[in-house]
């Protein structure tokens, strides 16, 4: 039995938001850097519970469950420095991301306190 399982879920989408945070930050960071291209993090995960018939181990690519991949943004320049950072486009990004953020912590957190409840034995 993993005690561990609800969290080790939402692990990926954690990982991924403080990675989109720290991307969102460079941009608004970089958006008065002439030339500077506004990145974005890819995420991807792989789908474990598929029931697929393989008929060569060769066939299913055996990587990390979750993949991200930091690329440019494919939008129109803005300016005449040819820097395509949009202010409130990051912000709006950076406010969403915290509250995806937000969200997966409590739900770890409950988990968290679910074992707690456990090993005090359901006492408070």
């Amino acid at each position: 039995m993993d005690i561990f399982k609800s969290i080790r879920k939402v692990q990926p989408y954690l990982d991924y938001t403080w990675k989109r945070h720290k991307v969102i930050l460079s941009n608004i960071a970089n958006a008065d850097t002439p030339g500077y291209k506004a990145l974005e993090v890819e995420f991807k995960k792989e789908i474990k519970n598929l029931t697929l018939k393989v008929t060569n181990p060769k066939h299913i690519n055996s990587t990390s469950p979750t993949d991200f991949r930091v690329v440019p943004v494919k939008k129109v320049m803005r300016g005449n420095d040819k820097n395509n950072v949009s202010i409130e486009e990051e912000m709006a990004k950076l406010v969403q991301n915290r509250i995806a953020y937000e969200v997966y912590m409590r739900m770890v957190s409950g988990s968290v306190e679910k074992l707690n409840n456990v090993i005090r034995g359901g006492r408070r």
